[in-house]
């Protein structure tokens, strides 16, 4: 809407939330935790093990990739 007031601003999301990354890395590291006790009493749950610290190794470097770009880096073309 032209005139609007929350045009003038990008409003704040997710990836601006400061609490965000401390809080994935501390369910990170009890997921570590846990897998590895799954891992030294449940040997054929290993593959679960794989699983469960891939896709929160790889949640962690997206989130860091995407807050650590919005901060201040600007495409091209556009003006302060």
């Amino acid at each position: 809407m032209p005139g609007s007031p929350y045009l003038d601003e990008r409003p704040p999301g997710l990836l601006t939330w400061p609490l965000l990354m401390p809080l994935l890395l501390a369910v990170f590291l009890v997921e570590l935790i846990i897998g590895i006790y799954v891992w030294m009493e449940y040997p054929d749950w290993r593959f679960l093990v794989y699983a469960l610290l891939g896709i929160d190794l790889i949640i962690l470097i997206a989130f860091y990739v995407l807050t650590t770009r919005a901060k201040g880096v600007m495409n091209e073309g556009e003006v302060e």
